[in-house]
């Protein structure tokens, strides 16, 4: 066989490894590999070079590999008696409500108190025990259903992120209420205490912007009257949805994600809405995630004035 040809023949076992690949998420296992026709020796000189990536012993990912779903799927392999979990889970279903994710988060993987504790490379393993009704598949990877996803979550994160994963959860039709998630923590370290940040979920809020703030307002004994409440104008036209109000002072409060109101369109949307409202005799406070990070104070005393203040009659 000629240089040529030899080459030719590495290039086409590469591609039929990677479409291999490509119908896993971007994951390939060594066995595989070999089977399309690379050598050990290959798989090598493709990790050393960076092409590829080890996501764990003898498994590995091709460029474009999903980061959640290709990484998830090694993890499996490698321990095919477990059930993905807590907030692999949820981000593999969907949920808009998480932390951002940094490059070395982990895979978190349940095993059964039966199974052995060895490690997975790139995973934190958990032990516990789950009904069968409780394990769904998503694409062909065993994960945790919604219910008790969300429980994980809520056992995991602190106050805030949680009740913000929860609002998304409730939001998205995970669960229709909290009760299958109360079910989940039940008997469970550390439930007792998360029980009642259950109380405070409604699905109803829109981002977990939005669940900060509330909590924030609410410990301050400033709870909203209404939330997502719809302000018309004198003829009965619409003017304005508000992420929460207190009607009987007219004063309502919005909660500004940068990446939309950043936008010139939406914020001239923003500029002509806020015209009406104060036309309308309404006041309005807005809030964005820098508040909420270094001055939940002001957001209280800004909030707590306008309240105190008699709405406008002229």
């Amino acid at each position: 066989m000629t240089d040529r040809e030899r080459r030719r023949q590495a290039d086409l076992t590469l591609a039929e490894s990677l479409r291999v690949a490509r119908r896993q998420d971007g994951m390939i296992t060594r066995q595989q590999a070999l089977q399309a026709g690379l050598t050990d020796g290959r798989l090598r000189w493709l990790v050393r070079s960076g092409a590829w990536t080890r996501a764990a012993r003898a498994t590995y990912l091709v460029p474009g590999a999903d980061p959640v779903r290709g990484r998830a799927r090694a993890a499996i392999h490698r321990r095919p008696d477990a059930v993905v979990c807590g907030v692999t889970a949820a981000r593999l279903a969907g949920l808009d409500a998480l932390p951002l994710a940094g490059p070395a988060e982990p895979v978190h993987l349940l095993v059964s108190r039966r199974g052995t504790r060895d490690p997975v490379q790139g995973a934190v393993i958990h032990v516990g025990e789950i009904e069968a009704r409780d394990v769904h598949s998503l694409a062909g990877i065993p994960m945790t259903s919604p219910a008790r996803t969300l429980a994980d979550l809520a056992l995991s994160f602190d106050r805030a992120r949680a009740v913000a994963a929860l609002d998304a959860g409730l939001r998205a039709g995970w669960v229709p209420d909290t009760g299958p998630v109360l079910a989940q923590l039940f008997g469970r370290r550390g439930a007792v205490g998360r029980r009642p940040w259950l109380a405070e979920v409604d699905g109803r809020s829109e981002s977990p912007l939005e669940t900060h703030v509330r909590l924030i307002v609410v410990d301050a004994g400033l709870r909203p009257e209404e939330l997502q409440y719809e302000i018309l104008s004198d003829e009965g036209g619409f003017v304005a949805r508000v992420d929460m109000a207190w009607p009987s002072r007219r004063v309502c409060l919005e909660a500004d994600g940068v990446g939309y109101h950043s936008a010139p369109a939406p914020a001239y949307r923003d500029r002509d809405r806020q015209n009406a409202l104060v036309r309308l005799r309404w006041r309005l406070q807005r809030v964005t995630w820098r508040d909420v990070e270094h001055r939940p104070g002001w957001i209280i005393a800004q909030l707590a004035s306008l309240l105190a203040t008699p709405p406008a009659t002229f």
